[in-house]
């Protein structure tokens, strides 16, 4: 047999696989039309997904309108995913519409996916007229995952609110209690602590020394004088509960001639240093720049020097 004839019959074989009057033999729809609809299981668990699948094969000229399933059931199935494709058979007039649909049923027993019915027409022949058609009705049982007879062990009935007399007061107050003890403890931990009380020689050297650096801004030599004089006055009165704010320095050291805090040699260096100072205040005196630094200098040695006798009289 020649190369040519072994062609020709491939060809002849082909067309007569593919040809439209094939299908009308195994279609009992006219027009040449076939209908196949089938289910990938016929037996499913309860939830689990069933593919269903419908191919329409038709000739050349025929016009195939699908319905949509608009309403997400078919059935007593909900439909999950769908899809669908049109292929064109080789070498012939022959197409093959397919749509498939995957279907879950979540109640057991006996299901069906009914018939759906779908329209097509001929537009060779001229008149243009819908006919309908439909496809099988299909038989899917659902089983249920337990064992038959047989119900979960878990499933409880719902329970009612509670009412207000039945709630137990007593632990809830007790909790309500731990909580707000339990925040009490953590707003006494963090919350601000206040800052220590200065001790009168501190404020009485911080004063001292802001005195001095107004002083030499300023270079006022009789306020410089009487800014460290009412300095001292406040570190004893403070010191040792004195209260002698209208006092003269004669009045004064007599006042602390009597006290016991303030040793003989004490007492003296603080008259001597008064004394310096009443005669810038008072009686206009120039003092040289050895003499200032001299009155800083003792003002301040006397406060560290009494610094512990006044900490024992706070």
């Amino acid at each position: 047999m020649s190369v040519r004839t072994k062609v020709f019959f491939i060809y002849v074989l082909v067309i007569l696989i593919f040809s439209p009057a094939v299908f009308a033999e195994d279609s009992a729809i006219p027009d040449g039309i076939s209908i196949d609809e089938s289910v990938d299981r016929a037996v499913v668990m309860i939830g689990d997904r069933v593919k269903f699948t419908i191919e329409i094969e038709y000739r050349r000229g025929i016009e195939i309108s699908f319905p949509e399933l608009n309403d997400e059931k078919v059935g007593g199935f909900e439909i999950k995913d769908s899809g669908h494709e049109v292929k064109k058979a080789p070498l012939s007039d022959a197409f093959m519409m397919k749509r498939w649909y995957y279907l879950a049923s979540f109640s057991v027993g006996k299901r069906q996916i009914p018939q759906i019915e779908f329209k097509y027409k001929n537009t060779k022949s001229g008149s243009g007229e819908w006919k309908s058609a439909h496809t099988r009705a299909l038989n899917i049982t659902v089983k249920s995952s337990l064992p038959e007879g047989k119900l979960p062990a878990d499933i409880k009935d719902v329970k009612r609110p509670l009412s207000y007399f039945e709630i137990n007061w007593f632990i809830v107050g007790g909790l309500i209690f731990i909580i707000m003890a339990f925040a009490g403890a953590i707003f006494y931990k963090l919350r601000p602590k206040p800052a220590p009380a200065r001790l009168p020689h501190e404020l009485a050297l911080e004063e001292l020394e802001a005195i001095r650096r107004s002083f030499l801004k300023s270079s006022d030599v009789k306020e410089y004088y009487a800014g460290i004089s009412d300095c001292i006055r406040r570190y004893i009165e403070r010191s040792f509960n004195l209260r002698a704010p209208e006092m003269t320095t004669e009045e004064f050291l007599v006042s602390l001639g009597g006290s016991r805090a303030l040793s003989p040699d004490q007492k003296e260096l603080l008259k001597g240093f008064l004394n310096a100072c009443d005669l810038v205040k008072f009686a206009k005196y120039a003092p040289q720049k050895g003499e200032m630094e001299s009155v800083y200098q003792a003002a301040k040695k006397f406060i560290e020097e009494t610094r512990r006798a006044a900490d024992v009289h706070i």
